[in-house]
């Protein structure tokens, strides 16, 4: 394509090859409706398609968060309750969501195949285009607020599923903090207000209000729309033409952020957060620092601050971070730079303090800025950030999400403000830029300017308050029967009438017509043969070696798993404790602070964990593993080899006043994030009722966090056993008798990188029998518990392992799954019951739960669970619907693997003894599955959930009220 000619309506404005993304890009606008359009063109199958709006909210409703959820439940062509589901029960996408920012909404998909690609890019366009929000009332009631009232004489509730994922989401003083902080900062402008909906101002959302959104923001004109990947441009361009040109622009849509001014003077603001009732409080205070601290205009400045905050408050030799801690203003310092707005806010938090200490941290926060920016920072830790930063630009690994789309959220990031986004992209320039201010005064004067000379700033303090929630449920339930006590009896039974139809349209199936409407790929459109890695095994001087030759453009990656299957199960806590402080110690060589700044310097990451791994697909057959990943440039291996035979044989763990301080890190990380984590908390403890390999797991969870707050409570009476257990560990886990190594590098270096890693065992403690190599068995615990948090909604699940009951695993199990997560426990679960989320997992060990995510029922949703065999029982599919969820089955099964994910799959497969004619086995077993296949597991089901093991974490309102369902109830 040319610039200044049309394709298809839209004029070329600009092309550019851009080298750090390998792409050649393309900014085109739509002649007729105005949209703006940027292309990456490369040879990525994993095709990209995303649309985003400038959506500024105007209160707290949620408008923008409840408009994205709700766009996706029916459109023009796509008259089905949700087209959404129905793309994920049966797509081969990579990627499918939607999500709200502050002040935009972005709806990306991608898939691999091209009719997928075009069929996801068709029910995205008809649906932010042509909802069916005018004229069906009920998507309101359902994603965002209704009244829950079956019956004039029942008492009035709220529920909806935005409305109750806020509610989820405001379980933890970090939303509080973001809330505060951006009312506080912003006045004028439309971060004031939280875009995803305060749980208090969702019920103020009206229908026209909701409808008066779309009309306003949907627009062509107010679109940004991004492509990536190896596709027909032309034919892409001609399907999005056909639905912009209806839409002529009109000049009309003003939905630009203006900049906020700054505050004349630092404001403060003090507040409370909730936790149960008896919950300790001492140590559990926040004090926040936020500075609003350049604008997205100003890429060069904005990349600075990042860089400024890692240095300062990241690492642990952050000078700042140092210096806070010394002061013993709280146990924790964190920082932050928030992104995607057009005013970035940098943060400095104070974690596990004291109210009375809010003083003090200020002081000491400013006393030390203003040191460190007199007295200059550290070369070296702004070289060594530099690099970490560069080394992830350029690996640009995103895990399982694809590439293009990070580049694609990315750009949109400061797109949306006007910026030209091939500049976006282009990091090369600005690192070389920042590297030459790394000798000159530059991060000083930056200090200066953006955190000391700046009055745009909030301090804030969030104190625990004992009961909050429950008073706050009892205000809520007397405002609701007030609400209740001014209605007539005619608007009573209208809101009853309505909410029983509500629920009727939620389980009514949508007709055969409006499903077919939905683009349906074909089962021949799956290639057959599983993907299988090309992994060379040798056995060399104790361990096994597996390598692959991949295309790491110079980047070597390097996965151990030492074995230490039969390690005293008093030890397992200190385990994870190792894990937790290994690289924070000083070591005979580095001090921790020089230990962190290499490994910044010199690679792209060192990690620690331990973990038990299920033998012969049963899950109380198992072996425990310490694993250590690294990953460098290859010419910085001798580097990397010096900094962990440093961590593993010279580790140094009798300075106590270093280990409390990590201690003290670990538990109030735990504090702060138990809510969020409370599916996997609930899952790995319901597991480990069954399931012995489970039970050392769950020492990393909930026991773990019970063992670190011990800990920290008593640190000086258990010091000297701490320190005498973790030196006990060390020479156990890294030996040089079991262990496996997964790696991968470009094959001209293979030979230098193995002598290399065999070097390095080599240096190692001979094989330890410390542990012994048969597992011992944890006793089982107590079953059926209930965690209480300070959380308003709850995670519920139930399982247990269906392997003791004779049933094999198989594919058809993973299909189901498909099936419950989206049909089954989508409608009982998220429809009807209001909850964001619910899921289905089937292990080939033999575990199976199902579970549910910020739920606002428990006693609804074990119900769920306990019908779902009755359900199963009954389910009549037609061959096409089959179809669909083997697809959607697929989807989840042929995710794109980066480099550093086939190295751990490599060694999974091994230490799993899962072999490609297994996995093979599993495929065909999804492709054939049939109707009879899918409802023979009922039986399985039945019979499993007849154990009657449940787990649930959530509110102590919902947990007292259902305390019969539980043995035990915990507090978190």
């Amino acid at each position: 394509m040319e610039t200044g000619k049309q394709y298809s309506g839209f004029r070329v404005c600009k092309k550019e090859f851009i080298k750090e993304v390998n792409s050649a890009a393309y900014l085109m606008e739509h002649a007729v409706s105005g949209a703006r359009l940027f292309y990456l063109a490369n040879e990525d199958d994993n095709k990209v398609f995303t649309i985003g709006f400038r959506t500024p909210p105007s209160d707290d409703s949620g408008v923008a968060h409840i408009l994205e959820h709700s766009v996706l439940c029916g459109s023009r062509k796509y008259h089905l309750k949700e087209p959404f589901v129905e793309l994920v029960k049966g797509s081969l996408n990579t990627f499918l969501n939607a999500m709200t920012y502050p002040d935009k909404t972005v709806y990306p998909v991608a898939s691999r195949n091209d009719k997928d690609f075009r069929n996801l890019m068709d029910v995205y366009l008809d649906a932010v285009f042509y909802p069916l929000i005018y004229e069906n009332k009920f998507t309101l009631k359902q994603e965002g607020w209704h009244y829950e009232l079956e019956n004039a004489d029942d008492p009035l509730q709220y529920n909806g599923v935005v409305y109750n994922e806020m509610k989820g989401a405001y379980s933890a003083p970090d939303a509080f903090l973001e809330y505060y902080g951006k009312k506080i900062l912003f006045p004028d402008t439309t971060y004031r207000f939280e875009s995803g909906g305060l749980p208090s101002a969702i019920p103020e959302l009206t229908q026209e209000a909701f409808t008066r959104f779309h009309k306003t923001y949907y627009s062509p004109e107010n679109s940004y729309i991004y492509l990536y990947g190896d596709m027909d441009i032309e034919k892409t361009l001609a399907h999005l033409d056909s639905y912009l040109k209806e839409f002529p622009k009109t000049g009309e849509v003003h939905s630009e952020i203006p900049l906020q001014k700054p505050l004349a003077k630092t404001a403060e603001f003090d507040g409370t957060y909730p936790v149960p009732e008896g919950s300790p409080t001492e140590g559990m205070t926040f004090h926040e620092v936020q500075i609003v601290a350049g604008d997205m205009r100003d890429q060069k400045t904005i990349m600075a601050l990042r860089l400024l905050e890692n240095v300062l408050l990241e690492s642990e030799g952050a000078p700042l971070r140092r210096a806070l801690l010394d002061a013993g203003v709280a146990k924790d310092i964190s920082g932050s730079m928030s992104g995607s707005m057009l005013q970035n806010i940098f943060s400095v938090r104070a974690s596990g303090s004291e109210l009375e200490q809010k003083d003090a941290f200020v002081k000491a926060l400013y006393h030390n800025l203003q040191k460190i920016s007199m007295e200059g920072i550290d070369k070296e830790l702004l070289e060594a950030s530099l690099n970490s930063a560069e080394f992830k630009l350029r690996e640009a690994d995103f895990g399982t999400y694809p590439k293009g789309l990070i580049y694609g959220l990315s750009v949109l990031d400061s797109w949306i403000y006007d910026i030209d986004p091939v500049s976006s992209l282009q990091y090369e320039p600005l690192l070389q830029e920042l590297r030459e201010a790394v000798h000159t005064n530059y991060y000083e004067t930056l200090i200066e300017t953006n955190l000391l000379d700046n009055t745009h700033r909030v301090i804030l303090t969030l104190t625990p308050e004992e009961g909050k929630e429950e008073k706050e449920q009892a205000e809520l339930a007397e405002t609701l029967a007030a609400v209740k006590e001014k209605m007539n009896r005619s608007e009573l039974e209208r809101y009853a009438a309505e909410c029983v139809e509500l629920h009727e349209r939620q389980a009514a199936p949508d007709s055969e017509e409006d499903l077919a409407s939905i683009p349906l790929l074909e089962r021949k459109d799956i290639k057959r043969e599983t993907e299988i890695l090309k992994v060379e095994k040798e056995q060399a001087e104790g361990g096994t070696l597996l390598y692959q030759a991949l295309p790491t453009n110079k980047v070597t990656y390097l996965n151990w798993h030492f074995d230490m299957t039969g390690i005293d199960p008093e030890l397992l806590p200190y385990c994870n404790l190792l894990s937790d402080v290994l690289g924070k110690l000083n070591t005979d060589e580095y001090s921790y602070a020089d230990l962190a700044k290499y490994t910044d310097m010199y690679t792209g990451g060192i990690s620690f964990q331990m973990e038990a791994l299920s033998r012969n697909s049963d899950c109380n057959d198992y072996t425990v593993k310490f694993s250590l990943a690294a990953k460098c440039l290859t010419a910085k291996l001798p580097e990397l080899f010096k900094i962990l035979k440093a961590m593993t044989l010279h580790t140094r763990f009798t300075d106590k006043g270093r280990l409390k301080e990590l201690i003290d890190q670990v538990k109030t990380d735990w504090d702060n994030t138990f809510f969020a984590k409370g599916q996997t908390v609930a899952a790995v403890r319901l597991a480990s009722y069954f399931s012995a390999k489970a039970r050392v797991t769950e020492q990393d969870y909930y026991s773990y966090y019970q063992f670190i707050k011990r800990l920290a409570e008593d640190f000086d009476k258990e010091a000297d056993t701490v320190i005498a257990n973790l030196q006990k560990l060390l020479p156990v886990f890294f030996n040089k008798g079991r262990y496996l190594l997964s790696y991968s590098c470009d094959k001209a270096d293979r030979d230098e990188v193995r002598r290399m890693a065999l070097d390095f065992t080599a240096a190692l403690p001979a094989d330890s029998e410390a542990g012994g190599k048969a597992a011992k068995i944890l006793p089982q615990p107590e079953t059926n518990e209930a965690i209480i948090t300070p959380g308003k909604v709850q995670y519920v699940l139930a399982g247990g392992d269906y392997h003791k009951h004779g049933y094999q695993y198989s594919g058809s199990m993973l299909v189901l799954a498909t099936m419950l997560r989206y049909e089954y426990l989508w409608t009982k679960i998220r429809v009807q019951g209001g909850a964001y989320g619910a899921n289905a997992v089937f292990d080939r060990n033999g575990t199976m739960y199902f579970s549910t995510y910020r739920d606002p029922q428990l006693k609804n949703s074990l119900e769920a669970f306990r019908a779902l065999p009755d359900w199963l029982e009954k389910l009549e599919l037609t061959d096409r619907e089959m179809t669909k969820y083997v697809i959607g089955t697929m989807s989840g099964v042929d995710v794109p693997l980066t480099n550093s994910l086939k190295v751990s799959r490599a060694a999974l497969q091994e230490l799993l003894a899962v072999s490609d004619a297994d996995r093979q086995k599993t495929r065909n077993e999804i492709l054939d599955v049939t109707l009879a296949d899918i409802k023979a597991l009922a039986k399985m089901i039945r019979d499993v959930l007849e154990d009657n093991y449940l787990c649930v974490v959530g509110g102590q309102q919902a947990i007292e009220e259902n305390k019969e369902e539980f043995n035990v109830i915990l507090k978190q």
